[in-house]
C-alpha cells in the first residue's frame, strides 16, 4: 500500500495506471515470459478478458502495491483519441 503525505478527499483522483491493453491469453503468455526472464510483472486486470500490462510501458502507479485494508478503488475511464 501507499501512505499519502497529505489528506485525500473522498472521490478525489489519486493516480492513473498506464500500460498496454491486452487480452487474457496474451497477458498469460507475457506473465510466463516475465517469470522466465526473472522480471516482476505489472499486469492489472480490467475485466474477465482485458488486462493492462504496465511492465514495459507504464507509469508510476504500477509500483503501488495492493493493500489488504485499502480505501481506494479502481475506475476504468475510456479515452477516445482522434
Amino acid at each position: 500500500g501507499l501512505y499519502a503525505a497529505e489528506p485525500i478527499e473522498r472521490e478525489e483522483f489519486v493516480t492513473e495506471y498506464l500500460g498496454e491493453y491486452v487480452r487474457s491469453t496474451l497477458a498469460d503468455a507475457r506473465q510466463r515470459n516475465y517469470d522466465r526472464a526473472g522480471w516482476d510483472d505489472y499486469i492489472f486486470r480490467v475485466d474477465q478478458d482485458t488486462f493492462v500490462d504496465a511492465t514495459k510501458k507504464g507509469g508510476l502507479a504500477r509500483f503501488a502495491n495492493h493493500s489488504c485494508d485499502g480505501n481506494c478503488y479502481s475506475r476504468i475511464i475510456k479515452v477516445v483519441r482522434e
